[in-house]
Order: structure tokens, then C-alpha cells, then sequence
């Protein structure tokens, strides 16, 4: 809040310096707005002025001459009330406020004229305006400029030469010009407008003189609040490096970086304090730690039609998101997405390998499918980070089948992915604004050991999903999702083929109810946010399929229902009951999760 308090309070020094430049450059200005003409005299019919104690109320307001604002905006602005009684002075201040608007778009010589007559319904108020020619910029002049090129500078401002000035316009460069001092380690600096002059050609020419300051330099980090995390790990993702220069726009992300680690449940804005004589920054990070660790568990029932008992599916995982404070991360996973399957996976992370934003792992996971067959395989993985809302990852691994079957032969694949990351939603677990997209790409070569056949395959999988707040605590979430899979073996084998089905997407079907070689989904969710982990939601998620080879088939899938998540004592417990295209609303299928922190 207080960040936001202080670039509110920016912009609106910014505009005022751009209106001053304005004033600066024309003098007649002030005169104007007082010669507006305004008066009972400058009507028509100004002898049927109202009696001082009778007030009747402004009827209609009509407005002639005007071309950079609409009519209802020029109305709006000298009469803002029609039904307060008529004001003489309200509309001369009216009048007033009009031409100063005509100043910020770009017509500081315009002149207003009003005119007002009463009629037996209340008084008619006629408006007439005279924008006058356009101030086109000449030149800008800036002084005091030597810690930053003037083409850099140049690079981030809007008006150029022969652009119409306006008071929004310059207050946007002003702000930018102090934005770019800011961001390169001069976050004292000043703007002040030297000298502002209209030439013979009546374009304006603006001399802005420019108070660097001190240069200054991230010092020391002080960290506070932290009773597991060690400070060296809250120091290094704050993005924070000492002895860099001061930037603001890295003081600004340091919350949202640490947020997004989920390790805290409340980070505040950092504090800054410099020292005059030596610029030397200290920063202040306060956080408040929450139970990193985590156990959660899913339970689905899926309604069978024509059968009189359903069948349960479940997911049990535990999450060790900051072990010993350092930050390395490690998870299990057990995973019974049918009656006649069992999945377990592990896996583990440590970041910031020799000090630089890489993470490694590892991964691996075991499925048994009754007596149908036995999967085997495992990745390691390097993540690099890139900036604060980028993550790029490249992977290596195998997977090992082994049928049930004796007329079937075991194979091996080897693969290569390359995963692409981006995130700017604000908060993790209950998003209100942001996107997110992921991109994946996989190469497979498979060798079957009996007959030495060959295949190989490449798999396409893309995700991303916005989230739009329409009012105060409701959002809208939409989610989309393509996976292509492409491979030489025909028909491509049950167990490569791509899932989709449950809690994870297209509820009311059970999980991984489709498997195809082409997938797609779209969802949609409407959340009441409830709480920081807490919301109320409806969904309609869509899917399509295709499989082709030998065993062909295509279909469109349709789900919807309603959904809740509330934090509780116990932890946070997810419900979803869903339904599928033409069931019953006792036909539905119901997800019950709870996420345990500990």
C-alpha cells in the first residue's frame, strides 16, 4: 500500500509540474479563464434572470464549438448537478474548470462563453467554446543531465517534436525522465521546468533543468520476522545484490518475489533508508513466516450410470517446501486416478547452484496398471531463472515398460524436454490479476529389447490462463490448454498417450477419462475471493479430443458446477462437484481435497 501510496502520489506531482510548465509558457492563460464572459449580461434574454430568492433548477445544458471533448463531458464539467437550483457562481467556476481542461488536452488558448435564459421548466444554460489552435512542441532543452545518455532518455518519452502538448503528456515524460533516475541509482533526483517559450512558429519550447542527486548503492539487507528461513535465502530472492546501483523498480518487486515463494504468509513493503553522505542503501525486509510444509489429500467419487456403487479415486502428497530453512524443496506423491491403477513419485530441488538463480532436480515415479503393465522413469532437470516472472528448464531422463503380457516385448525411451515458465498473477493462491503460460517441447526415442524395433516421438504441451477482477472480490479465471503428441509407432501405446479427466481438468468425468494423441480445454471459473485462501467458485471447463492410428476416435466433452474453498483448522479444504453433458444432478461427481500445512 504505502509503494502504491508513493507512485500515486508521483504521478500526481508529475501532472502538477506539467500544468505549471503550461502556465510558464502562457502567460495569458489565467486571463483567460477570468474573461469568460460569464454573467446574467452575456444572455440574450439576461432580464428574465431569476429573482435572487427564487432558485429554479438547470433544465438543460447545450453545448456549441467544442471538438477535443464530447458534449456530455463539456456539460458534466460546468454543470455537474442539474438538479441543484442555479448557481451564478458555481457556473462562472464551472467555466473555469472547463477551460483548464481545454489546457490539458492541448488548447490552453481556448475561451468559453456562457449564456443562460429560464424557461418554464428551469433555466437553459448554452455553453459556447473556442478551443483556439493547438501547443505543438518545438523543443526540449534539458539541463543538468550526465549520468544518463540523452538518447536513452529520448528512448522513453512520449512527445517528440510536432506532437500536440498536453498536460497528460508531459506529466507522463516527467514521470518517466524521474522513473529512469530512479531505476539507475539516482532516486533523489528532480524535475523543475527552467524556462518554457512560444516561438514565432507558435510551437513551444521547453527548457527542463534536471537535479540528479546522489548517486546511490544497495548496502546492507536487513531481514526480519524470520524464525526458520535463513536471511542469506530471503536476501538472495528479493533480487536484491549488494553494492548494485538503487533501483526502484527492483525495491518494488521484492514483495511479489517473495510471495510467490509461498514460504511466508504476509511479506511487507520494504523499507529504505539512505545515507546522505555515502548514498549507501539499507533495506528493510519484514516478513511473516508460515508453515512452508504441506500434506494434502484428494478423494473423488465417480458416479457409474447404471451401476449402483460409484468408484473412489484418490491423491495423497506431501510437500517439504523449505527443508532446514535453506529452501531446497522435496515432495512425494501417491496417485490412484482409477480402481486399476497406482502411481507413486518423488522428487527433489536445490536451488541456486554456486550462488546463480539455476535450480537442479531430480524426479521419478513408478505406475502399476493391474497386470496390464509397470512404468519405470525419472528425470533430472536444470532450471534457470530469467528475471522475476521467467523460468526455463531443461530436462533428461528415460522410462522403462514392462508388460503383463508375455507376448509383449519391454522397452526403453530416452528424452529431452525443454520447458518455458512465465507468471506475473499477483498472489499465488488466490490470483486476482496476472497471466500465466507454460510451453513444453519433448523428444522420445524408444527401443523395444525382444524385436529392437525403433520409434521416436515428439510431444507439443501449452497452457496459459488470465485472471480478470470484475468487482471488488470477484474474478474471473480462464484457463486453456493444447497437447499434441506425434510419434512413428502406430497405434501409439495406452500409456504414452496423453490424460485428461478429474480435478485437474474437465470435472465431472473421472480421472483420465480421455486419452488421445491431441487434446484441447478450455475453463472458465467465476470466484467470490472469500479470503486470502479462500473463494466460492462456478466452472465450465470444455475439452476435445482425438486419437488417431488404428483405434480412432473424436469427441468434445462438456462439465460444470460449483466449487469451494475454505480455509479452515484443519487446512484448507477443496470441494468440487461436477457434472458431465445430459447427467443428472445426482449423477455428478464429487472431488473433496485438503491441503494440511505443518
Amino acid at each position: 500500500m504505502a509503494e502504491r501510496n508513493k507512485r500515486r502520489n508521483r504521478r500526481t506531482a508529475s501532472r502538477a509540474l506539467a500544468l505549471l510548465v503550461l502556465a510558464v509558457a502562457l502567460p495569458a492563460l489565467p486571463a483567460l479563464a477570468a474573461d469568460q464572459g460569464t454573467g446574467p449580461g452575456s444572455g440574450p434574454d439576461a432580464s428574465q434572470d431569476a429573482s435572487p430568492d427564487v432558485r429554479p433548477p438547470v433544465a438543460r445544458v447545450e453545448v456549441e464549438g467544442h471538438e477535443s471533448l464530447s458534449s456530455r463531458e463539456v456539460a458534466g464539467i460546468v454543470v455537474p448537478d442539474l438538479d441543484l437550483p442555479f448557481d451564478e457562481v458555481a457556473l462562472s467556476a464551472g467555466a473555469d474548470s472547463l477551460v483548464s481542461r481545454l489546457a490539458e488536452v492541448g488548447r490552453p488558448f481556448a475561451r468559453v462563453g456562457i449564456e443562460w435564459s429560464e424557461a418554464d421548466d428551469g433555466v437553459s444554460v448554452l455553453v459556447t467554446v473556442d478551443e483556439g489552435p493547438e501547443v505543438r512542441l518545438g523543443s526540449v532543452d534539458l539541463e543538468g543531465v550526465e549520468s544518463i545518455a540523452l538518447e536513452r532518455v529520448a528512448a522513453h518519452v512520449d512527445l517528440s517534436p510536432g506532437d500536440v502538448v498536453t498536460a497528460d503528456a508531459l506529466a507522463r515524460d516527467i514521470e518517466t525522465l524521474v522513473r529512469e533516475y530512479a531505476d539507475s541509482g539516482r532516486p533523489f533526483a528532480t524535475v523543475t521546468p527552467a524556462s518554457a517559450n512560444l516561438g514565432e512558429d507558435g510551437r513551444l519550447r521547453l527548457g527542463i533543468s534536471v537535479d540528479e542527486g546522489i548517486e546511490t548503492t544497495f548496502a546492507d539487507i536487513v531481514v526480519s520476522g524470520n524464525d526458520v528461513t535463513k536471511p542469506y535465502v530471503i536476501e538472495r530472492e528479493s533480487g536484491i545484490k549488494t553494492g548494485e546501483l538503487y533501483s526502484a523498480s527492483t525495491i518494488e518487486g521484492v514483495r511479489p518475489r517473495l510471495e510467490r515463494l509461498e514460504l511466508f504468509r504476509h511479506v511487507s513493503e520494504p523499507v529504505v533508508a539512505v545515507d546522505p553522505a555515502t548514498g549507501a542503501a539499507t533495506v528493510g525486509i519484514e516478513v511473516e513466516e508460515g508453515t512452508s510444509n504441506r500434506i494434502s489429500g484428494v478423494l473423488g467419487y465417480i458416479a457409474v450410470p447404471g451401476q449402483d456403487e460409484g468408484e473412489l479415486t484418490g491423491r495423497l502428497d506431501i510437500a517439504l517446501m523449505n527443508i532446514a530453512g535453506t529452501g531446497r524443496q522435496a515432495t512425494a506423491e501417491w496417485v490412484r486416478p482409477n480402481p486399476f491403477e497406482t502411481r507413486i513419485s518423488f522428487s527433489y530441488r536445490e536451488p541456486w547452484l554456486l550462488g546463480a538463480p539455476i535450480d537442479v532436480g531430480l524426479w521419478g515415479s513408478q505406475s502399476i496398471r493391474d497386470t496390464i503393465y509397470t512404468t519405470t522413469e525419472g528425470d533430472i532437470y536444470v532450471m534457470a531463472r530469467m528475471g522475476d516472472a521467467t523460468r526455463v528448464t531443461w530436462s533428461v531422463g528415460a522410462l522403462r515398460y514392462v508388460p503383463g503380457a508375455a507376448d509383449e516385448s519391454t522397452s526403453v525411451s530416452y528424452r529431452t524436454a525443454l520447458t518455458t515458465e512465465y507468471d506475473t498473477a499477483d498472489v499465488p493462491a488466490n490470483p486476482t490479476r496476472g497471466i500465466s503460460a507454460i510451453g513444453f517441447l519433448e523428444y522420445a526415442a524408444k527401443e523395444e529389447r525382444d524385436s529392437g524395433d525403433r520409434y521416436t516421438s515428439a510431444t507439443v504441451k501449452l497452457r496459459g490462463a488470465t485472471y480478470v477482477s470484475t468487482r471488488p472480490r470477484q474474478v474471473v479465471a480462464f484457463e486453456a490448454r493444447l497437447e499434441s503428441i506425434v510419434s512413428t509407432e502406430d497405434p501409439i501405446p495406452f500409456h504414452e498417450l496423453l490424460v485428461l479427466g478429474g480435478a485437474s481438468g474437465l470435472r465431472g468425468y473421472p480421472e483420465e477419462f480421455i486419452r488421445g494423441d491431441q487434446i484441447a480445454m478450455g475453463q472458465v471459473e467465476y470466484r467470490f475471493i472469500l479470503g486470502r485462501y479462500s473463494r466460492a467458485l462456478a466452472f465450465v471447463d470444455v475439452a476435445w479430443f482425438r486419437r488417431s492410428g488404428s483405434n480412432p476416435a473424436e469427441d468434445i466433452k462438456l462439465g460444470y458446477g460449483i466449487g469451494l474453498r475454505a480455509e479452515t483448522r484443519l487446512g484448507i479444504i477443496g470441494v468440487d462437484y461436477g457434472l458431465r453433458e445430459g447427467a443428472g444432478v445426482l449423477d455428478g461427481s464429487l472431488h473433496v481435497g485438503l491441503v494440511r500445512e505443518f
